[in-house]
């Protein structure tokens, strides 16, 4: 897992007007994480965990995953912004995969940046 700090930056340097908070654990974090959006209020629920071989089977990982972060958003459209954003940065640093469960779609990380800036282009309707 990166640094929030490092995260951040990473966030910014592929485009996204997002602004991850700097100071939590990534590793243990639970709940409501700040993460403005053009300076506008914002942010996600953050769930952070190891996954054991028989979890990640349950929820249809790939094979070798032992890490998962869910983030959960409410109805502010805002929020979808934020935790795309850094979902798929995560999932880019951390060579991971972006599981979308209401698309069913699994994105690996080196292709989730350029899938969620395409899914932002679509709108909210989409």
């Amino acid at each position: 897992m990166p640094t929030p700090v490092a995260w951040r930056d990473a966030i910014i340097e592929a485009g996204f007007p997002v602004a991850l908070d700097k100071d939590f654990d990534v590793d243990s974090f639970t709940g409501f994480l700040p993460c403005p959006v053009n300076g506008q209020i914002s942010g996600f629920e953050y769930y952070a965990s190891n996954v054991n071989r028989e979890e990640a089977a349950e929820l249809q990982l790939p094979e070798g995953t032992d890490f998962s972060v869910q983030f959960c958003i409410g109805a502010r459209p805002l929020e979808l912004v934020s935790a795309l954003a850094a979902a798929s940065v995560l999932a880019a640093m951390s060579n991971g995969t972006l599981e979308d469960p209401q698309s069913g779609y699994s994105i690996l990380g080196n292709a989730a940046v350029g899938w969620v800036k395409n899914e932002l282009t679509k709108g909210p309707a989409n």
